[in-house]
């Protein structure tokens, strides 16, 4: 029987990456984003919205028993034709910072708060944080809301070690999707090729490790992995 990976954010850049790797091993896709640009077969959730996180999560529960990987993609650092950087705290709307925070680290959470009950031992849960080598100024709620995910990384490692259920972050720094390359198109070039990160999500689900839970590895262009927290 297929193992099953739900990817939030699915639908383009780094997480369309990961659902075609995953999907590239034989996982069968539970795919969600807040809209639908590819031709995947994606369930349409807008995760700043707590009434449309909890129907995505009765919606899982219809489809499956079993969840073998969870991998928390989605997050928000720019809109249509806006990037949310370069600006102190009070700069930014209020409902900005809240659907920042509510899509970083509280959708994230009642995912795993409502759907561990289906992952058996062996499972895998993967948050991607991100790289603040410049520090929070001008980025305050996505960094706050990628710190959180790593904060969520390591607890939820702890308490999950009896149910054997290993817990990663990734940090990439940033990387070369067409959605960056709009907004920074002078830093493309130096951008992760999404794949890489993809191929590191693959890895880490394609073997359980129990020593490996709760660890956080960081991804920068030209350098192999490593481990580290809030880097």
């Amino acid at each position: 029987m297929a193992k099953i990976a739900l990817v939030t954010g699915a639908s383009s850049g780094l997480g369309q990456a990961i659902s075609q790797a995953l999907g590239g091993v034989g996982y069968q896709l539970i795919l969600t984003s807040r809209t639908n640009t590819s031709d995947q077969k994606i369930i349409t959730a807008d995760l700043s919205s707590l009434l449309s996180i909890n129907r995505l999560i009765d919606s899982v529960k219809k489809q499956i028993k079993k969840l073998d990987v969870i991998v928390n993609v989605a997050g928000i650092w720019h809109g249509k034709n806006e990037v949310y950087a370069g600006k102190n705290l009070t700069e930014f709307s209020e409902k900005t910072v809240i659907d920042t925070m509510t899509v970083g680290a509280v959708a994230p959470l009642l995912l795993c708060y409502h759907l561990l009950p289906l992952m058996p031992p062996k499972s895998h849960i993967i948050n991607i944080s991100g790289t603040f080598e410049s520090g929070a100024k001008g980025w305050l709620p996505y960094f706050v809301s990628k710190r959180a995910i790593e904060d969520l990384t390591i607890g939820l490692a702890q308490d999950m070690a009896e149910k054997q259920i290993q817990v990663n972050g990734i940090s990439p720094s940033d990387m070369a999707t067409q959605a960056y390359k709009k907004f920074f198109p002078q830093f493309y070039n130096d951008g992760i090729n999404p794949n890489l990160v993809a191929r590191e999500v693959v890895k880490l689900v394609s073997t359980f490790d129990p020593k490996l839970s709760g660890k956080i590895f960081v991804m920068k262009k030209g350098q192999k992995s490593f481990t580290a927290f809030h880097y």
